[in-house]
């Protein structure tokens, strides 16, 4: 194991957003400990997927020869496997008619939960850990965090990977600070299965994902997310996404008031895109929020003590999906920094200076123009000048 003056180095991670670092740390032979709130391994019910884009050799590094071999395993489509001709279109919801499509080869789509079966092999998690407090005493170089069951976990350094309402960045920087800065757009989301005409129809628009664009506001996404039988396209299950600009509506709460405002913006859909979000709108689980952002500030990591990483350091919009690709870097580029501390004896405090320094710029450049992208896409004037179009899910700054 890595020493840290004489003894064994350990690592806490606070949240389940960067199993990938734990995955790493193991790799390296570094004591790491993730604390957990869920009681056990996929308890929330409600599963999403993502995208990783650019990040993807960060990706392999993080997860090591192992995880990348059997990856394929959790892809929404494992039998579609990885296509290099793998392309995301834009429609016009309101026409059905295609805006643009841009490259996205390779691009790989994992089922969450079933992502994070596999990468927490191995790993030590401990579970149903609800932060309670933060602890850097003066005359040690550790820190310990309390949980509500009145347990505590000490160790030397805590990576604070617990989501965009993080409760290690407002250790560090306040509740103020820390604070949320809300977006004048709603978000709504469903995981369902359709009829297999609907289904079929679907995926003939692209059988992965798309997104359409409204000239009068809403932006319907939807994505492949499991595929039991690839011939019984009644047992596909797709992710949905509909947004909407409002600035001073207060949130739809409670599931008629929500399911109110969704069938309402998802009657304005051209076909197939209609009937696909209006057939699920009886019976489906639907949640929904105001989007939120916090651009990214400095932080005092208490002597080298506590950092943060992922949707902590830097929460932003997903219209780019750039969230989880710059949580991958993080990953990446923290653990390269540890690796150089307890291998090398580079002190903390100057592996989490320079790490601190990228990430802070990086995170509050991408969460700037994730935000500015979300405003865009809702208005048809500004939609083709926004960085979605632009860019397409390019990074701002190509990771090393």
């Amino acid at each position: 194991m890595a020493k840290h003056q004489g003894q064994e180095f350990h690592v806490l991670v606070v949240g389940a957003e960067v199993y990938r670092s734990d995955s790493y740390l193991h790799q390296l032979n570094i004591k790491c400990t993730l604390l957990e709130r869920e009681n056990r391994l996929n308890e929330r019910t409600r599963d999403w997927n993502f995208g990783i884009y650019h990040a993807k050799p960060q990706f392999d590094e993080c997860v090591g020869e192992d995880i990348s071999s059997r990856i394929t395993s959790v892809l929404v489509d494992p039998i579609r496997g990885l296509s290099d001709k793998d392309v995301f279109p834009m429609l016009n919801a309101q026409t059905g008619e295609m805006i643009l499509q841009f490259p996205t080869p390779n691009v790989m789509r994992l089922n969450r939960s079933k992502f994070r079966a596999l990468i927490a092999e191995g790993l030590d998690i401990q579970y149903s850990k609800r932060l309670r407090s933060i602890e850097c005493p003066s005359d040690t170089d550790t820190v310990t965090v309390h949980f509500e069951d009145d347990t505590a976990v000490t160790g030397n350094l805590l990576i604070g990977a617990d989501g965009a309402n993080s409760r290690v960045r407002e250790f560090l920087l306040g509740k103020e600070k820390a604070a949320l800065q809300p977006m004048a757009v709603f978000g709504c989301g469903a995981l369902e299965r359709l009829p297999a005409d609907i289904s079929r129809k679907i995926r003939d628009i692209n059988d992965l994902y798309f997104v359409a664009y409204h000239p009068e506001g809403p932006c319907a996404f939807m994505a492949l997310h499991d595929v039991p039988d690839p011939d019984e396209a009644e047992t596909w299950q797709w992710m949905y996404s509909l947004t909407w600009p409002d600035k001073d509506s207060p949130t739809p709460s409670g599931p008629e008031e929500i399911r109110k405002n969704w069938v309402f913006h998802a009657e304005k859909l051209a076909e197939p895109f209609r009937s696909a979000f209006l057939e699920i709108a009886p019976t489906a689980t639907i949640w929904c929020d105001r989007l939120a952002e916090w651009p990214t500030e400095a932080w005092d990591n208490r002597k080298g003590r506590v950092t943060l990483a992922g949707d902590s350091a830097h929460p932003m919009t997903y219209h780019r999906g750039q969230g989880l690709n710059n949580g991958i870097l993080d990953a990446a580029y923290l653990c390269r920094g540890l690796n150089t501390h307890c291998r090398d004896g580079k002190p903390i405090t100057e592996v989490l200076e320079a790490y601190e320094k990228e990430v802070q710029e990086r995170g509050r450049e991408a969460v700037i123009s994730s935000g500015e992208n979300s405003r865009m896409v809702h208005d048809w004037e500004q939609l083709k000048k926004s960085p979605i179009f632009t860019m397409g899910m390019k990074p701002l700054v190509e990771g090393k």
